[in-house]
């Protein structure tokens, strides 16, 4: 069987570069004593930056499946970061708020992920990095088009 060029495959190369992105902020994390893992952490970050939302939001806006989001906000509401609280209308949905100890995690972390991505931005270079930002941009949109058409 001939052996398979994938080094230089956009599928490729977009998985090992987010594996690398969070493989060292999993890194930085664990060095500042952070007990929760990234993937907690970024989903904390959206949560605190639209209090209020549900689940389905959170899987349409950062293209999660549900059993995912499920677990990982599982996690969240287990350490006691975020809270759950019925929504007005429809008491079958469960509203995501942000607790202050959730907060305080925030606070301690989002300036230290900021600095390493900042870090790594400079290490690119401004042009380089605004073109990247506005292919993975595209690159969004083509597969959400993708998706959208098929449904």
């Amino acid at each position: 069987m001939k052996k398979l060029q994938i080094h230089n495959n956009l599928g490729y190369l977009l998985t090992t570069a987010t594996n690398a992105l969070v493989n060292h902020m999993q890194r930085v994390i664990h060095e500042e004593g952070i007990d929760v893992p990234f993937e907690q952490l970024r989903m904390l970050l959206f949560i605190s930056n639209n209090d209020g939302v549900n689940q389905q939001f959170i899987c349409e806006n950062l293209n999660k499946v549900k059993p995912g989001v499920s677990r990982l906000v599982d996690g969240l509401v287990k350490k006691g970061l975020v809270e759950q609280r019925p929504d007005k209308n429809d008491r079958r949905v469960k509203n995501l708020h942000i607790t202050k100890k959730g907060l305080k995690i925030r606070d301690h972390f989002y300036p230290i992920g900021l600095s390493n991505l900042k870090q790594i931005e400079q290490q690119l270079g401004g042009s380089e990095t605004e073109q990247l930002k506005n292919h993975l941009r595209s690159i969004k949109e083509i597969l959400s088009n993708s998706l959208n058409s098929k449904e």
